[in-house]
């Protein structure tokens, strides 16, 4: 069957060299920010677990037992993105997406697994204004969420979407206008719930939400304290209550400012997998846990 990558001389990577070919170009690499994440299905969704199979409606739930029975393993951890980012570690649903800075860390993730399908690694193009540090105020907003129920969070949804058509309707754009419109939002007992749990790991926070905030996705980029993230040059993308997947273009000009995926032959898996190896990426490398480690061990001489 023809597709898109057919028509134009791009198809199906079946090697390294073919995955270079693909990505965007140096200069691109150097003035844009570039995330990517490899997947080992190709038709899976760029969509963080806790929105799949219906997770959503016990988020909160899932939250607080992890908290509860692993207690000690959270004693030191203070802020709500390093608890989520923890939960994503372990395998925990959460509203994190796992991306990397590192082209060949996704390579090796989408050839991982699932070896009768095609695998795909994403190229996201990220704004400036979508990228934010760990410990900002839109990170910490947004990894309070877990703590609501699913109708507390369908509430805050409408809630924000409300004030965001009434400040979208102010043209030309005034701050005091759109101050007041802000400052109503978080009047509601609701937001006023939000806020105290954002205390919780910032007593000095504002009280001051922006409602738009809450219906975007964003990028952030963990501390590096602990090995595998390190290794995988890993950051996350951290979803709201807007969209519940990211989308990308099929195919989009590799130099474009468009996010597009590409396709990892799924008979070229294996191959690859042994050229990664020799460029030092590996699951021995990628996860540096004893059990990763011994997997890779053995595998290497059972072949």
């Amino acid at each position: 069957m023809k597709t898109v990558f057919d028509e134009i001389e791009y198809g199906t990577v079946e090697s390294l060299g073919d995955f270079f070919k693909q990505l965007p170009s140096l200069d691109v690499k150097i003035k844009e920010n570039i995330f990517y994440r490899g997947q080992s299905n190709a038709k899976y969704k760029l969509t963080p677990s806790v929105f799949r199979n219906r997770n959503l409606k016990n988020e909160n739930k899932i939250y607080s037992d992890i908290m509860t029975e692993c207690s000690q393993e959270f004693e030191d951890v203070k802020l709500h993105n390093e608890i989520l980012s923890k939960m994503q570690h372990y395998g925990v649903q959460t509203r994190l997406l796992d991306v990397t800075v590192n082209a060949l860390v996704a390579l090796y993730f989408a050839c991982e697994g699932n070896k009768n399908e095609d695998g795909a690694v994403f190229v996201i193009k990220a704004k400036d204004n979508e990228i934010k540090q760990y410990d900002s105020d839109v990170i910490s907003i947004l990894s309070s969420l877990p703590r609501f129920n699913v109708d507390e969070k369908k509430d805050i949804k409408k809630l924000a979407e409300k004030a965001k058509c009434k400040i979208d309707k102010i043209v030309p754009p005034k701050a005091s206008s759109i101050d007041i419109e802000i400052a109503i939002f978080n009047e509601d007992p609701l937001i006023k719930r939000l806020l105290h749990e954002i205390r919780k790991e910032k007593p000095a926070f504002e009280n001051i939400i922006n409602p738009c905030d809450l219906l975007n996705n964003y990028f952030f980029t963990p501390r590096k304290n602990n090995a595998r993230i390190i290794r995988q040059s890993g950051a996350f993308m951290i979803f709201g209550l807007g969209n519940e997947e990211f989308e990308v273009e099929e195919y989009a000009e590799r130099d474009s400012d468009k996010s597009y995926k590409i396709i990892i032959g799924r008979d070229h898996k294996e191959t690859i997998i042994k050229q990664l190896s020799v460029c030092g990426i590996s699951k021995a490398t990628l996860h540096p846990e004893l059990y990763k480690v011994a997997e890779y061990i053995k595998e290497k001489y059972n072949n």
